[in-house]
């Protein structure tokens, strides 16, 4: 007799189980592929989209079209639809004019021709011939025809003096005729007065103030320093406001100012061609005021040096309010003291 584990022999007999139900399983899968239909190719699936897969499903359940999906759902969910928004439709943006063109859909040709009267609302078309009542002193008063409109708010126009297009905003100008512009005209008239009169006037004070000021106010959203005032910094956004510079062909460009290499000099990276231009004169140039909430530096007065963010500005007051970086503090600087400032605020000590 022998003790211990004893290994047993599988029997014939659990064998051939084993191979009956093998033989079962391979004879239902063969029976299964003969019953196959033949592949119809994307034939199939001309009858049941692709897209309407989980719509016949839901069908199968006892749903239909209309009604909600869930146990206690009374009706279908409409999807929200966005419409994309473009130019300066931004976030906020609304108008009744746009809902009143989803309404009524009518042609592509009837759309673009609401648009264009839309634009031209303030009556300010294209051909119109207009005159400059506010910007530069030096374009003042000058005349010129719109040759092209850039939305709702500016326009190009072909000055009649020099044949130069400029941009402009609608604000600055006005209809020939209009009360804007003789009012315009009378200014004008009566500053070239005073300057007639101002080499016999011994007493430079008496000057009156507003002139002062007119000759600072740029109308394409930037100042001039007054003169014998350094206010150059490096990585500053300017313009070029000489006509005589390199032959005018930079003339109302901007730029970074990328080093001040004296009192009044510096070299300027042109945005468009990324051109360096060195040496250039403080006098050729302006500041280029930013948007609303861009960093900006304070290049004189009594917050000279603050770096900060500009968060309000009045063209009109010609003051703005910058909030400093490091304490935060809201900080009153006329614009003609403030530049954009693109650079590392380290650069500067932030």
């Amino acid at each position: 007799m022998s003790f211990g584990l004893n290994l047993r022999q599988p029997t014939v007999t659990s064998l051939t189980k084993e191979a009956r139900v093998e033989d079962v399983m391979l004879e239902k899968l063969r029976h299964d592929l003969k019953r196959l239909p033949e592949d119809r190719g994307f034939e199939e699936f001309g009858e049941m989209p692709v897209e309407d897969f989980a719509k016949a499903l839901l069908k199968g359940y006892g749903w239909h079209e209309g009604r909600g999906v869930g146990k206690n759902a009374k009706e279908d969910v409409k999807i929200k639809q966005y419409t994309k928004r473009t130019d300066k439709e931004g976030l906020g943006f609304f108008s009744a004019s746009l809902d009143s063109k989803n309404s009524n859909s009518g042609s592509v040709g009837d759309s673009v021709k609401e648009n264009e009267s839309e634009r031209n609302k303030d009556g300010f078309s294209v051909g119109k011939e207009v005159r400059l009542i506010f910007g530069k002193k030096e374009n003042l008063g000058l005349k010129g025809t719109i040759v092209k409109r850039l939305g709702s708010d500016s326009i190009v126009l072909r000055v009649e003096k020099s044949g130069e297009s400029v941009k402009v905003r609608v604000s600055d100008v006005a209809e020939l005729g209009s009360g804007e512009e003789e009012k315009c005209l009378k200014e004008l008239k009566e500053l070239k007065i005073r300057e007639e009169k101002k080499p016999n006037d011994g007493d430079r004070e008496q000057r009156p103030v507003k002139e002062s000021r007119e000759s600072l106010k740029i109308g394409n959203g930037g100042f001039v320093k007054e003169r014998g005032v350094q206010w150059l910094r490096s990585h500053i956004r300017v313009r070029i406001i000489s006509k005589d510079f390199k032959g005018g062909k930079l003339y109302l460009k901007k730029g970074e100012v990328v080093d001040v290499v004296g009192p009044s000099k510096c070299d300027v990276s042109m945005d468009e061609s990324r051109e360096l231009v060195q040496s250039v004169d403080q006098d050729h140039l302006e500041v280029a005021l930013p948007l609303l909430g861009h960093p900006v530096l304070v290049l004189n007065g009594k917050h000279k040096g603050v770096y900060g963010n500009l968060v309000q500005r009045d063209l009109d007051r010609e003051v703005g309010v910058v909030q400093d970086y490091g304490s935060h503090e809201l900080l009153n600087v006329k614009l003609e003291q403030i530049a954009e400032y693109v650079g590392d605020p380290s650069y500067i000590g932030y």
